[in-house]
């Protein structure tokens, strides 16, 4: 199919739009990815240096996103530092500096296909592995320095060849330090960048959205590729120098996806944590932003700052989110972004970016989501009997979809226009929460005499749900304060303070176990309907947990 690159970009430029329902050229993309994605590569480069890779034929991303940007200085990447303020990366200290550690890398021993986990906050230092990682044609894993536990329970999982971390964070690494690499960045640069292969994988990724957590998912070169073309011209709407930023996102479902997009434009990534910004709001009108992803808690922030946005040019926000309708309407009038446009943008890492999207247009707060440009897609039966959806309900799934995370987001579809319905399933914003994980880290407490997680409704936005921490205590005598503060630090510490859970209950019974563990389908049923609580209460039942207690206790005496 032909597809005129130039009408799309001037249609989603002006936010008119030119019909109900999904624009036909965006229709035509979903039979044809292929061809649309070549003819988005070949508008991209428009005045630049050429492309060096070719759509479905091979992929060189070191040169197209480092190299082609790296004879001007403008910023790579744009990050705050409490201490010292803003921190610039040019693509020309971007380029040298990735140069000369892919070299000293080779030296030793990663070479192309071989894992590398990068395990950094966001940063020059991730930037800058990034982009070397990418020049040996290496397999990129990304994992935050938080959680020991977390960690070491992925890397188990990746068995990565290399690690790159700072070298103040090599204690959450025990057990792998053998495979830290050193980054002196001293080396004089002497390689030739990889070419990928289509069907070659770019990295190896511990999506959130996936189910379990903790397994690492394939990102494929021409899926890397084509996400960042069309979330770069598309989704985002970055040209070059332009910034996007995303404060308070998911590290793990946005990256890489949001970074291959920025460096792919010539644009700007620009990071500052939340917590900089609650004591300095002014942070956010220190540079233009053409993209601003929102989460409900920089909404919140900027909402009690009464902070103007007139710095923002397009605003979006993931639809996974609970939609507060009147807090994000307060937010709009009050932050003067009524007339700025706007869309709902969820991303699949493994995907290789956004695979809903809404046009961006200046409109009302909606849950508008019809399925990205250039993505072969389909609505499933709801009941996963593997058939595609009878009606206008299903849940959508990106083809193929065979060797692809399982389906979880439901869609219904309304007069031609699409909007997203909630997970299939319980989910924390559409992310996975670590329901077994969570139960086996606290499980090692003294006080921990059993312990599950349960998922209960929010009776608010439908398809939300908050995650309760049931511990089981026995026959103990209670110590609400100290136990609740001790769990806290310790799954903050194992985990990242992420993961807390909603709420956190102590149960002084003993929880019913099958075949030595917790049955966790019991206690949700008995959680939900109250027969715990009426048990911890009853004389009966605390009079058969003490007994229970005492024999417990000559058990482990051997008496």
């Amino acid at each position: 199919m032909a597809f005129d690159v130039k009408k799309i970009l001037d249609e989603l430029e002006t936010g008119a739009p030119v019909g109900p329902g999904v624009p036909f050229w965006q229709q035509e993309s979903w039979e044809d990815p292929e061809g649309f994605i070549a003819a988005l590569a070949a508008a991209h480069t428009g005045k630049g240096a050429p492309l060096k890779s070719r759509t479905g034929q091979h992929y060189d991303f070191f040169h197209d996103l480092v190299v082609r940007h790296s004879a001007v200085d403008r910023a790579a990447l744009r990050v705050y530092d409490r201490r010292v303020g803003w921190q610039v990366l040019s693509y020309r200290q971007l380029h040298e500096q990735s140069a000369r550690r892919a070299t000293e890398w080779a030296r030793q021993g990663v070479k192309a296909g071989a894992k590398v986990c990068l395990v950094y906050p966001v940063g020059s230092e991730l930037l800058v592995s990034f982009a070397a990682a990418l020049s040996l044609g290496a397999c990129i894993s990304f994992l935050p320095a938080q959680g020991k536990r977390f960690l070491a329970r992925r890397l188990a999982a990746l068995g990565p060849a290399h690690i790159a971390a700072e070298p103040h964070q090599a204690a959450l690494l025990e057990g792998f330090e053998k495979k830290l690499l050193q980054s002196r960045g001293q080396d004089t640069p002497a390689f030739t960048s990889h070419t990928y292969k289509p069907t070659e994988p770019v990295g190896l990724l511990f999506s959130p959205l996936v189910d379990p957590p903790a397994t690492p998912v394939p990102l494929l070169a021409a899926d890397a590729w084509g996400g960042a073309l069309v979330d770069g011209l598309l989704t985002l709407g970055l040209g070059a120098g332009e910034h996007l930023a995303a404060p308070g996102y998911h590290l793990l479902q946005h990256l890489p996806a949001f970074l291959f997009a920025t460096l792919l434009r010539g644009a700007t990534y620009l990071h500052f944590e939340l917590t900089d910004l609650e004591a300095q709001p002014a942070l956010l009108l220190e540079h233009p932003v053409r993209a601003l992803g929102v989460t409900p808690a920089l909404r919140d922030l900027t909402l009690r700052a009464r902070t103007p946005l007139k710095n923002v040019a397009h605003w979006f926000r993931n639809p996974e989110e609970p939609l507060d309708w009147q807090s994000w309407r307060a937010w709009v009038q009050q932050c003067g972004l009524s007339a700025v446009p706007s869309s709902n943008v969820l991303v699949d890492p493994s995907a290789g970016g956004a695979v809903l999207v809404s046009p961006r247009r200046v409109r009302d707060v909606h849950t508008e989501a019809p399925p990205a440009p250039g993505r072969r897609w389909a609505l499933h039966d709801v009941n996963m009997s593997g058939q595609l959806a009878p009606g206008d309900l299903g849940v959508f799934a990106v083809l193929p979809h065979e060797a692809r995370p399982r389906p979880y987001a439901v869609l219904t579809r309304s007069y031609g226009v699409y909007h997203y319905g909630g997970p299939l399933t319980a989910r924390r914003e559409g992310r996975v929460y670590l329901v077994e994980e969570t139960a086996e880290a606290v499980s090692v407490l003294p006080f921990v005499r059993g312990a599950t997680v349960v998922t209960s409704p929010t009776g608010g936005v439908a398809g939300h749900y908050r995650y309760v921490l049931l511990v089981f205590t026995g026959a103990q005598a209670a110590q609400r304060g100290p136990w609740l503060q001790e769990l806290r630090r310790f799954l903050e510490l194992e985990l990242g303070a992420e993961h807390l859970p909603d709420r956190i209950e102590f149960i002084p019974l003993y929880a019913r176990k099958v075949d030595g563990q917790v049955d966790s389908v019991w206690c949700q049923s008995q959680f939900l309907t109250g027969a715990l609580h009426r048990k911890s209460s009853d004389p009966l039942f605390q009079a058969l947990t003490q007994l229970r207690g005492r024999l417990l206790e000559k058990e482990e005496r051997g008496m």
